[in-house]
């Protein structure tokens, strides 16, 4: 292919520009510089310019259009046979439609050169002025380049700032969401733990004030009559003892029946016997009164009543986990009682409370006394005392078990329980916090150690409204 025709002689521009490529439209290369030729031999004209080169800078594919677009842009190709780098600039010729990449080899030590077949007289000695103006020209593309990258980069950063801002939106969003659901389940678990404790509770206290009611009954009959029964026997025996006054000659079948029935023990036995009825029928009746006073169906829900009261009847109801077993000693119930005032509360709640606590009281002291390889003495320490700041302080402490950190964070939480399967439901100590924190505005509170014990302290406000004026006793 002949090369066309240019103002510039080749001659002159193999001089001037030893490196230079000429290619078409179709990016056939047309001319090639003399040194470039040399070093660069795979460069046959005629062959596509991409065949031997790749563009490291701009980012352009190989498009003569493209290039048309960037003849401002400083160039930087690199060779595909043996990785020399040509830097420079296209420059278009309108009359001949023809592409010219005047450039030079890009290199940083002359000791690169000779690898290349290179030395320093084949780089080409241009007049001052000439190679200040093409300096020139390339500052003012790579200001240019520099300027559009800087804004390019600008708009970046902007774009990455609004998604920072809404990445930011989402996460504080969502993070609010979670909370939320968290703290609805938390409602929820609470809700469902209290809707089963209480209609468990409330099954149980109908249960309970049934009982009592259909003990009470007969026992009132019984409790009633013993004393007529007493002054029957009273009246009985004066008869018999006015008879063997008046008639000291008896009849054979009465002297028999006399021996048989063991008169004389009978007239001393029967007041005791008597007595003893008594005794148990009103034993029955404080039992009744007891379970009516923990479940207190027949009261109304805020009233002022005697915790100490309501603690016994508690330690009643678990007298039967009290006593001694096959397997461990008699607990122990130390009472350590204050004077308290009378104290405004939901009393059937209160008691639940005791009975939770003093139940789970009663589980540690038993598995400790099973692993225990020592004579153990299980015990129960009940104080109440009276603050002058208006609150009432019970503290109930064991020497059982104990608990680690971990069991007594999670102490109070929905359906946690240490307990096996079928032992519990995890409810007791939740629902004990409601009662006490939410419900009467108190605090209950844990102190455990493990081998050693565990103590729990209730404070509950003696008044729970302040409509009532209240007088201490």
């Amino acid at each position: 292919m002949t090369p066309p025709q240019f103002s510039l002689p080749p001659e002159l521009l193999a001089q001037a520009f030893p490196f230079h490529l000429i290619f078409n439209r179709n990016r056939e290369i047309i001319q090639v510089g003399e040194v470039l030729q040399r070093v660069h031999p795979q460069l046959v004209v005629g062959s596509q310019l991409e065949e031997h080169f790749k563009i490291n800078r701009p980012k352009v594919q190989f498009d003569f259009t493209a290039f048309l677009k960037q003849t401002r842009s400083l160039f930087l190709l690199e060779s595909l046979h043996n990785g020399m780098q040509l830097k420079g600039q296209m420059l278009y010729h309108e009359v001949e439609e023809v592409m010219f990449f005047l450039c030079s080899v890009w290199v940083t030590d002359t000791a690169t050169l000779s690898p290349l077949g290179l030395k320093l007289k084949d780089f080409a000695i241009h007049d001052p002025i000439v190679d200040f103006l093409f300096l020139l020209q390339a500052r003012n593309s790579a200001l240019d380049d520099a300027k559009k990258l800087t804004e390019e980069l600008t708009q970046q950063q902007k774009q990455l700032e609004e998604g920072l801002k809404i990445q930011e939106l989402l996460f504080k969003t969502a993070e609010a969401q979670a909370q939320k659901l968290e703290e609805t389940l938390l409602e929820l678990q609470h809700a469902q733990a209290k809707l089963i404790q209480t209609e468990k509770m409330s099954s149980l206290g109908q249960l309970i004030a049934g009982i009592a009611h259909e003990i009470n009954n007969p026992i009132t009959f019984i409790n009633g009559n013993i004393d007529y029964v007493s002054d029957y026997f009273n009246d009985l025996l004066t008869l018999i003892n006015l008879y063997k006054q008046h008639f000291s000659n008896t009849y054979i079948e009465i002297e028999a029946l006399i021996d048989k029935i063991e008169l004389d023990f009978l007239v001393e036995d029967l007041p005791k016997t008597l007595a003893s009825m008594r005794f148990g029928a009103e034993r029955i009746s404080n039992i009744v009164l007891s379970l009516r006073n923990f479940s207190r169906l027949d009261e109304a829900d805020l009233k002022f009543v005697d915790i100490h009261e309501g603690i016994e009847s508690t330690l009643l109801i678990l007298q039967h986990r009290l006593r001694s077993c096959a397997h461990r000693p008699e607990i122990e119930i130390i009472r350590k009682y204050g004077d308290l005032p009378l104290v405004e509360c939901f009393a059937s709640e209160l008691n639940q409370v005791f009975n939770h606590i003093l139940s789970n009281a009663i589980d540690a002291l038993e598995a400790k006394t099973q692993t225990s390889q020592f004579k153990f003495s299980p015990q129960i320490e009940i104080c109440t005392q009276f603050k002058n700041c208006g609150t009432i302080i019970i503290n109930i402490q064991d020497n059982g078990l104990g608990m680690n950190e971990e069991v007594k964070s999670k102490l109070f939480d929905p359906f946690f329980t240490t307990k096996p399967v079928g032992k519990g439901t995890g409810l007791g100590l939740s629902i004990s916090y409601q009662i006490v924190v939410e419900k009467h505005g108190g605090e209950i509170t844990c102190i455990s150690i493990p081998g050693e014990g565990t103590e729990f302290t209730i404070k509950i406000p003696i008044l729970q409204t302040n409509t009532v004026n209240y007088q201490l006793p």
